[in-house]
């Protein structure tokens, strides 16, 4: 079993107040404080990719921000490597765990190897010059994360993807057992969020890095988390935590509970949300593979509910050819199908009968 890098014990996070009033904040044996959630367990192993979830405002940075000791706990403590964090000299956590935040770092006009080389900081004389063992560290993370090509450029000339990779291989470069990142994939397109996952699901695996990133990522989080930290699962006003492997949250309904909204629905299947198709009329659909698929994903988006395999209700029909594709329509009982040659041109037809049931 994996030795457990980062523990919580009875934890307690939110934020205190130096008024004895203030809205939303309550007397406690804390003082007086808002408590975000408590009683918090959590337990993070070495080689382990965990992916921190929940609803906006539950308390996910606040977590992330305990846990790498920026901001004090209102109860319980954060143990690194069996040591309070809150016991540790700053530089003593630094060589332990990094952090990579949301937020932009001001960083002028220095390049992208020397903001790297800064992950050197806990480890260099009070002067910052890096031994050659230093310099073999930060050349070996922009290896890792793919920055070579462009680690000459500054920094500030760099996309929102390049930029947080050069984070990402400061933090390699700092050379700890944890890495925290609050939500490294915020405002990156679909490419190179899978990139970032993929490297960070590899600096685990591969060198035993215990990985905790925040994200709002549902879908990534079940294909990629080792295991996942859920806040507020219950989705009400519960300041619980459930800390578990995806597909124990998706089979116990806690992902459902948790992201529960009005004219959303969770979808065990896919693990993704989807529009409400409340009152809709069903339709029955022949076919398999991929064709079938992506058919069913269009009449759904169309507000059908679809029966797969049903041909005793109006149904499509799919029949696939040398690779060309036909779909028949068969409205009803005795009634003769309607063949269409594209996807587009049976969404048409399905969406005019609908609306002419509607006026009878």
């Amino acid at each position: 079993m994996s030795e457990h890098v980062l523990q919580t014990r009875s934890l307690s996070i939110g934020y205190r107040s130096a008024k004895r009033k203030s809205a939303g904040f309550s007397r406690s044996a804390h003082g007086t404080c808002k408590v975000i959630a408590d009683k918090i367990e959590l337990d993070l192993a070495a080689g382990e990719l965990v992916c921190l979830l929940g609803p906006n405002g539950s308390g996910k940075s606040t977590l992330m921000r305990t846990l790498a000791g920026v901001q004090k706990p209102l109860g319980g403590s954060v143990l690194l490597k069996g040591k309070e964090v809150g016991k540790q000299h700053p530089k003593e956590i630094a060589k332990l765990m990094s952090l990579v935040l949301t937020e932009r770092v001001m960083t002028g006009n220095m390049s992208v190897y020397a903001l790297v080389a800064l992950g050197r900081s806990p480890y260099t004389g009070w002067m910052g010059r890096l031994s050659p063992e230093d310099e073999t560290i930060v050349r070996q993370a922009i290896e890792t994360t793919g920055t070579r090509r462009f680690s000459h450029r500054h920094v500030g000339d760099l996309s929102d993807g390049e930029r947080q990779k050069v984070m990402i291989a400061r933090a390699i470069a700092q050379d700890t057992p944890v890495i925290l990142l609050d939500e490294p994939t915020a405002h990156l397109d679909l490419p190179n969020r899978l990139e970032i996952i993929q490297l960070l699901k590899t600096l685990a695996q591969e060198q035993g890095k215990a990985v905790v990133l925040s994200t709002h990522e549902l879908d990534l989080a079940l294909q990629a988390a080792d295991r996942i930290w859920l806040m507020n699962p219950s989705g009400g006003s519960s300041s619980a935590m459930v800390a578990a492997i995806p597909e124990s949250l998706v089979l116990d309904g806690h992902l459902e509970h948790a992201f529960k909204r009005n004219g959303f629905e969770f979808d065990p299947f896919s693990g993704s949300f989807r529009l409400s198709r409340q009152g809709v009329r069903q339709i029955g659909l022949v076919g398999e593979g991929i064709t079938a698929y992506w058919t069913q994903r269009a009449l759904e988006r169309a507000g059908c509910m679809v029966i797969p395999g049903a041909s005793d209700i109006r149904h499509i029909e799919i029949e696939t050819l040398n690779g060309e594709h036909k779909w028949k329509y068969v409205s009803g009982e005795g009634c003769r199908p309607v063949e269409k040659e594209s996807l587009d041109e049976l969404l048409s037809l399905v969406n005019e009968s609908q609306n002419e049931g509607k006026e009878r």
